[in-house]
Parts: structure tokens; C-alpha cells; sequence
């Protein structure tokens, strides 16, 4: 019998972004254009509780959004948590309903990878209600067909690298560093909390539409070793260089696609000027921006107090939030209901 499993995972900020399928490969395989790289991020996160049980009648799927009182979920966020839940009800011939719960500690579908610490928290809850033995190998690549790519670097300690692969079986996420290898740290700064017009799967679906799409896979092929290779070294200045050159070039894509995404707003490229200014006068803070227009400032913890003051003071900042690179997906003995 399948027992009551907690699972918290935090979100991840990409490096390197995931942007759009991988040609010849199904949509449900989730198999990436390109490789990409991230930091897990330890304020970030996702709390979920799942039970499997006689007692439901039918499935129910809840969720507490940063800020809001619980939600019912409905309609295709629903069936796209129900698809994943039923792939480990065929794993297990399980057929109990099940009652599942989450809650967020940031804002959802506002470009703060919500969906990467969401899906990654139910694939292991899933995974310790079946009392499932599973490597990190077989985590992470049950945790991206779930929908999310990006849940599945979100199980891996740290700093941490998704291989394209070929095929299902050969697209996971591995290991580059621990988190306590580097004392990087990552300052969310929100500009704007409400849900984002356009999804990153919406987003995924019309990346090939843009002419920039290509190229910009191209020159990844040189930028990914090269930020393996900023991590490996502690090397902010490479590092940093590199982070905002591919999060232009991903918006770049988004914002030529057809139809054109845009993401940035006023408050985006407040935070982006601003750290311009600040690295001229010696104080080192480089951005990196998911879909979305929130920034995130990758900077040393020795700088993180003085940039979070100073960013605060900007007319189109609502918040920060603080975080240090963490270690990934696990179970806790503490539900939510």
C-alpha cells in the first residue's frame, strides 16, 4: 500500500536557459534543443504533500499559491498533474485516487521557475509514497517527462548540468558541483508578481519560429563549456559575462518568435541599468532573467547585503528575496495535511 509522502524542492536559476524542443523528438519526451546549466536556490520552493487512499472519491489537487489561501486546481494545470500522477499509478498498479497539496514560498508563473520545483516535488513525493528506490539518474529523467525540463536539474545538489541525450533514457540532469563549493548567491528581484501572459511551454512550442533560434544554438556550443568552466574556476567575471549574453539571446528569441513574447517591463531594465552603474564603480552583480521580468542578481555573499539595499531603492521593485545554492529534491516528515 502506498503510504502519505512529503517531498520540498527549490527552484533553480539557469545559467544556461532551456529554450524550446529538440527537432524530431515528442513534445511528452521533453528531450531539449540544447543542453543547459543552473544553481539551486535555496528560499525558493515548493512543499508538497501527496496520499493515495480509499477514502477519495475522486482526485483532488490543491494548491497555495505565495500569498494566497489554497486553491483548487482545475482544468489543464490539473490534467498535466493527473498525467504524471497516473505514470506512477501504472508503475505501481495502483489505482487509488489521490489527494495532493503544495505550497510555494514565491510567486508561481511570474518567470521564478515555479513548475521546475513544483513537478520535481511531486515526482518525489510520488516516488517516497510508492516507497521507490530510485537513482538520481532515474529522478531526474521521471522528473522531466512530467512536463517541466527544467524540474529535473532541480533534484541534483548544487550546481548542476541537463544533458540533451538522443532519447528518453540519456536526457538527465548530472551533478557539476556542490552547493557549498562556490559562496555564490542569487537575489531575486521581483518588479512584477502577477501571472505572466505567456507560459514557457507556450514559449517552447514557438521557439523554432524564431530566425535567431538557430543561431543562438550555435553559440551555445562554445558559451556551455565555458560556463561549466566559470563554476569549476569560481570565475564571477566570466561567469557573469556569459549568464547575460544568454539570457538576452533567449529573450531575443522569445521576442521573435511568431507571435513575438515579451517578458521585460520598465522594472526589468530598471534592475539592468542599475547593475551597469554598480559594476562601474567596483561592486560585481551580473542578471539572468527566466521567462518572466523578474531579475535575478548572481553576486558573492560577501556583496549580497549592500546590493540587496541598494536595489530596493528603485521606484519598480517590490521585493527581494535571498537565496544561497542548496541541495536539491528530498523527502520530509512533515505534511501539509
Amino acid at each position: 500500500m502506498p503510504v502519505k509522502a512529503t517531498a520540498i524542492s527549490p527552484a533553480n536559476i539557469a545559467f544556461i536557459k532551456y529554450w524550446g524542443r529538440k527537432e524530431g523528438t515528442e513534445d511528452k519526451d521533453v528531450i531539449p534543443s540544447n543542453g543547459s546549466i543552473s544553481m539551486n536556490i535555496d528560499n525558493c520552493y515548493t512543499v508538497t504533500t501527496t496520499e493515495f487512499s480509499s477514502r477519495y472519491k475522486e482526485d483532488e489537487i490543491w494548491i497555495q499559491f505565495f500569498g494566497q489561501n489554497p486553491q483548487r486546481v482545475t482544468g489543464s494545470q490539473f490534467e498535466r498533474v493527473i498525467a504524471h500522477v497516473n505514470r506512477f499509478r501504472q508503475l505501481n498498479n495502483c489505482d487509488l485516487k489521490i489527494k495532493v497539496v503544495s505550497e510555494n514560498s514565491f510567486p508561481s508563473d511570474a518567470g521564478i521557475a515555479a513548475s521546475a520545483s513544483g513537478f520535481s516535488a511531486l515526482t518525489m513525493a510520488l516516488a517516497g509514497a510508492f516507497k521507490m528506490k530510485l537513482k538520481l539518474k532515474e529522478l531526474s529523467i521521471l522528473t522531466r517527462l512530467a512536463g517541466s525540463g527544467s524540474a529535473c536539474r532541480s533534484v541534483i545538489d548544487g550546481f548542476v548540468e541537463w544533458r540533451v541525450g538522443y532519447n528518453s533514457e540519456t536526457s538527465y540532469a548530472i551533478q557539476i558541483a556542490p552547493p557549498e563549493f562556490w559562496d555564490l548567491a542569487d537575489l531575486v528581484v521581483v518588479v512584477k508578481d502577477e501571472k505572466k501572459e505567456f507560459s514557457s511551454l507556450h514559449g517552447h512550442s514557438v521557439a523554432h519560429t524564431s530566425p535567431f533560434y538557430k543561431r543562438r544554438l550555435e553559440l551555445l556550443k562554445k558559451r556551455i563549456p565555458l560556463v561549466r568552466k566559470a563554476i569549476n574556476k569560481k570565475d564571477l567575471f566570466l561567469l557573469g559575462e556569459l549568464i547575460e549574453e544568454d539570457a538576452v539571446e533567449l529573450h531575443l528569441v522569445a521576442m521573435s518568435s511568431k507571435p513575438p513574447i515579451f517578458y521585460w517591463n520598465e522594472g526589468t531594465m530598471e534592475v539592468i541599468h542599475f547593475l551597469r552603474q554598480i559594476r562601474k564603480n567596483g561592486l560585481l552583480g551580473y542578471f539572468t532573467i527566466d521567462a518572466g521580468p523578474n531579475v535575478h542578481i548572481i553576486c558573492l555573499q560577501k556583496d549580497l547585503e549592500k546590493i540587496d539595499k541598494e536595489v530596493k531603492r528603485l521606484k519598480n521593485v517590490l521585493f527581494t528575496i535571498k537565496n544561497s545554492p542548496c541541495v536539491g529534491t528530498r523527502l520530509i516528515s512533515k505534511h501539509l495535511f
